[in-house]
């Protein structure tokens, strides 16, 4: 009986011990949209709140479908951040906002001086939007992608430290002091990116998504998308970049991480062209808009 029971005891004994390593998450839960709110929402709020990210890496966020598991955590979130104008959001806030009507959703872009333009997502210069029309890049005529601006960023995390405070008012003490600490790091890398980019010679550059539309026209620069209403460019508008690329001296192209490059590698044998990439989707914000700062610079060495 007693090796029965030291038998029966051992099990019981491994599987208390998984337990104990293994705690359940037992922290109130935040949902963000994109991976760069996580880092504002986890400097605002420190560890506090679980951060629950509806686009995982690598995963458009102009027509992402999230899992049942992120739309569980999502349930039991205190509040929902939305940049407010990506496709995947277009599609499902009222449908979030029909089956979670309890769920506060914050919409970021308040307050922010956002890009408009006829062609829809900043860059895409002709494309048309109709009413009802889908697809992944449906922003109704606004560039999404203001978080690659710092100018824009300080007015973001100011409504999304708001957001917290309402959600669960316990936090504002923590939240006002870690404002002020992320208030203070944004005002220094502006300052010291600002003399860095206004002293470029070269000022224009080519990137394949034009997502650096609001960083462009916080230092005067120029940006030029390969995207044709949102898909890879024709023949036609091929050449037309080209002949840009040399007028304007350009140098450089810059592509996200997750498109494919062989159109971007086809401009660059054509024209000299470095190629650049970038990650305007990473979870650290900060430490990606230092490389991208630094690549700019590298333009004028090339």
């Amino acid at each position: 009986m007693k090796k029965i029971f030291a038998l029966l005891f051992i099990p019981l004994a491994l599987l208390t011990t998984c337990k104990t390593n293994q705690p359940a998450d037992s922290r109130p839960v935040v949902t963000v949209t994109i991976l760069p709110l996580q880092y504002f929402a986890e400097q605002l709020a420190g560890d506090k709140f679980r951060i629950n990210v509806l686009v995982p890496p690598g995963a458009s966020h102009h027509n992402y479908d999230p899992t049942p598991r992120q739309l569980r955590d999502l349930e039991n979130s205190k509040v929902l951040f939305v940049i407010g104008h990506l496709g995947f959001e277009k599609a499902w806030i009222p449908k979030m906002k029909s089956n979670y009507p309890a769920l506060g959703i914050v919409d970021l872009s308040a307050g922010i001086d956002l890009i408009t333009e006829e062609g829809g997502e900043g860059g895409h210069a002709g494309e048309e939007l109709h009413p009802g029309e889908s697809g992944e890049h449906s922003h109704e005529g606004v560039d999404p992608h203001y978080w690659m601006s710092v100018i824009e960023a300080q007015k973001m995390v100011r409504t999304m430290a708001a957001g917290l405070i309402k959600a669960d008012p316990s936090c504002r003490q923590l939240v006002e002091k870690n404002l002020g600490l992320l208030e203070g790091k944004l005002d220094t890398l502006k300052q010291l990116t600002n003399p860095r980019l206004a002293a470029l010679n070269h000022r224009s550059f080519m990137i394949f998504h034009p997502a650096l539309g609001y960083f462009a026209r916080d230092h005067k620069l120029h940006q030029h998308s390969m995207e044709l209403a949102g898909k890879e460019p024709t023949a036609s508008h091929f050449r037309e970049l080209v002949d840009l690329a040399k007028a304007e001296k350009i140098n450089t192209i810059f592509i996200q991480k997750e498109y494919d490059q062989e159109n971007a590698q086809t401009f660059a044998r054509e024209t000299g062209t470095k190629i650049v990439v970038i990650d305007p989707m990473s979870p650290d914000w900060f430490a990606e808009m230092e490389l991208l700062i630094d690549k700019m610079v590298e333009m004028d060495g090339r």
